[in-house]
């Protein structure tokens, strides 16, 4: 339980972020400017011919199934009495 609440506290933490930097974006208190043109880069790539390794690989058999069984579950018992108010 507790790697859920870890997982929970960092979702949270992560959406406060997005919301905060939402927010100072939408008041333009963060603003982004770009210039000039976006050009990607030349590349030039040269590539040799490979090949493939040999492998032997021996792997384990593994046969998956169902299986029924049949259990005893105990379960809590809980009686409510209706909230009375009290008499003077």
């Amino acid at each position: 339980m507790a790697d859920g609440r870890k997982g929970n506290s960092l979702l949270w933490i992560i959406l406060v972020a997005v919301v905060i930097f939402a927010i100072l974006w939408a008041t333009d208190i963060i603003d982004f400017a770009a210039k000039g043109d976006l050009e990607a880069p030349d590349v030039d790539v040269s590539v040799e011919g490979g090949e493939v390794p040999n492998i032997d690989a021996d792997v384990a058999d593994i046969d998956v199934g169902t299986e029924t069984k049949n259990v005893t579950v105990e379960v809590p018992d809980v009686d409510i009495e209706g909230a009375t108010p009290d008499e003077e």
